[in-house]
């Protein structure tokens, strides 16, 4: 067997919602433990040979579904995983779902908050980030990228190298929670399935924390500036929200933040 797609980011990005509402579709089949971590596992892939039977073991099912997929968000982020992942399949999908990345860092932060991990004021975790990455063995510090995994046209180009723009579907959050059925409508028919509507809406991870403050966001919105152009450009959206930024509402009928198995 090969899985069929991989939802490969963004981190705080609205994968855990998504994983969970494609898996109402009663043609695919995503395992329960979200995240398996398989293509960033360095020790996996210091082997000589690759045990791919250690992956698949997450998809074996009695169910009659035709099309196998996980959500492990890091996947956009590690710059190992893209030729692993073409290695094991050359014709698998990927599906980003991208957040605007000033949010999306504010949330890591709060999730590193709310595991004891982070000690610093979120203005001195991004001051001390570069720091951090530079100490960090692998030069990706997975805990302390708040500003460095926004960068998603890194991300991109990375994964353009190995898989064709066919094989890849760019979704905005606020278009999960604002155009709902049309964001799964256009999932299913990215996969070759017939469209199924009948998806429960329902929180599926939800938490309060305080608001950004308005230094962190102005320093944040600067930092991304360049990144918010070249993806206006790559993926020809319209990012006018991104860069005012602070717009999303908390109070959704569901939410995407995970933070209990995310990193």
């Amino acid at each position: 067997m090969k899985v069929d797609f991989l939802i490969v980011g963004t981190q705080k990005g609205g994968t855990s919602a998504l994983a969970k509402f494609m898996a109402q579709h009663p043609n695919i089949f995503i395992p329960e433990q979200k995240e398996l971590h398989f293509f960033d596992n360095e020790k996996i892939f210091k082997e000589s040979s690759v045990d791919y039977e250690q992956y698949h073991k997450y998809f074996r099912t009695n169910k009659q579904q035709t099309l196998f997929g996980e959500a492990t968000p890091v996947y956009m982020y590690w710059k190992a995983a893209a030729k692993r992942i073409y290695d094991y399949n050359p014709d698998i999908k990927l599906i980003f779902i991208l957040r605007n990345p000033v949010d999306r860092a504010y949330s890591h932060y709060q999730m590193q908050v709310s595991r004891n991990k982070e000690r610093l004021s979120f203005h001195s975790a991004l001051f001390f980030e570069p720091i951090r990455q530079l100490l960090s063995k692998t030069k990706q510090n997975r805990g302390y990228s708040y500003a460095d995994r926004g960068f998603y046209s890194k991300s991109i180009k990375r994964m353009k190298r190995f898989f064709p723009k066919e094989q890849m579907l760019f979704l905005r959050t606020d278009d999960l929670f604002i155009h709902h059925k049309e964001t799964l409508s256009k999932v299913f028919k990215f996969l070759g399935l017939p469209n199924h509507d009948k998806i429960e809406q329902k929180v599926i991870f939800a938490n309060e924390y305080p608001s950004i403050k308005p230094g962190d966001k102005k320093y944040l919105l600067k930092k991304f500036n360049k990144e918010f152009a070249k993806l206006e450009q790559e993926l020809l959206w319209d990012l006018t929200s991104w860069k005012s930024s602070g717009n999303f509402k908390k109070n959704t009928t569901f939410t995407h933040t995970d933070y209990t198995n995310s990193r």
